[in-house]
């Protein structure tokens, strides 16, 4: 009778747990669909990438367009790496300043686009460690990785010694598969704007995202901060405002955000 007792009460318990689990998912689930009129919180730690006609408020504005609020904080200091960002008191403070929703993490423009080895041991340490910070146990911040562009023709200055970096493809691949696999390893969000970069380029080449080799033009931010949207609300962002860009170019863009984000 006993033996049959703690059977069944065994059972009670994997029952239970099962449902809270499912719970747990529904509302998480439920978290990443933002509804009409929400408000999030963000904090985007990167270098000029992110800097640059200022991506945060860009994306702040597209947001109210839609009628949604994002309130935002940054630090971007020129050429940060990861590795910096991971002893720099500002941006730990930072982190640890208020339960954010989303902490957005963006590595210095050339290193994940370096020779394998070189990520693992110069990238993903401090993507980990970063991730454990921005989300200890308990918490509900979620890490979103940016992942940014190759240069416009490549980096042919370091071209001899990495390879990956020789031609704007094989930067624009090796970027994506490194942020992806930061992604992968912390559970985080990823927003490919790197890989809507690479898709508007395919398909419009007449839009320059450009502002130097490696810095984005308005449109360029623009098309960022629309991958944005859609990775932080996880709906469209049709109808959205162009902001100074003409309107049928900032159309454009918001939809090879979307095909970026949303059809993957």
């Amino acid at each position: 009778m006993e033996i049959k007792n703690k059977v069944t009460r065994h059972t009670i318990f994997i029952a239970v747990l099962i449902i809270l689990i499912g719970a747990i998912l529904v509302y998480a689930n439920y978290q990443k669909s933002k509804p009409a009129g929400s408000t999030i919180s963000v904090l985007f730690i990167g270098n000029s990438l992110t800097s640059v006609n200022d991506l945060p408020k860009t994306v702040s504005d597209i947001a109210k367009s839609l009628g949604d609020t994002v309130n935002y904080d940054a630090y971007d200091p020129g050429s940060y790496t990861l590795k910096q960002d991971s002893t720099d008191q500002i941006a730990l403070g930072k982190i640890k300043s208020r339960p954010w929703d989303f902490v957005v993490l963006q590595e210095q423009s050339e290193m994940p686009a370096l020779a394998d080895s070189l990520v693992n041991s110069e990238v993903m340490p401090y993507a980990l460690q970063l991730d454990s910070l921005i989300h200890p146990p308990g918490s509900f911040t979620e890490t979103v990785f940016f992942e940014t562009w190759g240069y416009q023709n490549g980096d042919q200055l370091y071209c001899s010694s990495n390879p990956t970096l020789c031609n704007y493809t094989s930067m624009q691949n090796q970027l994506t598969k490194s942020y992806r696999l930061m992604a992968q390893k912390t559970g985080g969000l990823l927003a490919p704007a790197g890989e809507a970069w690479q898709l508007a380029r395919q398909t419009h080449p007449e839009i320059n995202l450009y502002a130097d080799d490696r810095h984005p033009s308005t449109a360029g931010t623009y098309l960022a901060a629309c991958v944005f949207y859609i990775t932080l609300f996880n709906k469209p962002v049709t109808g959205a405002t162009s902001l100074t860009l003409d309107k049928s170019q900032a159309k454009i863009l918001r939809q090879i955000a979307e095909q970026a984000v949303l059809e993957k």
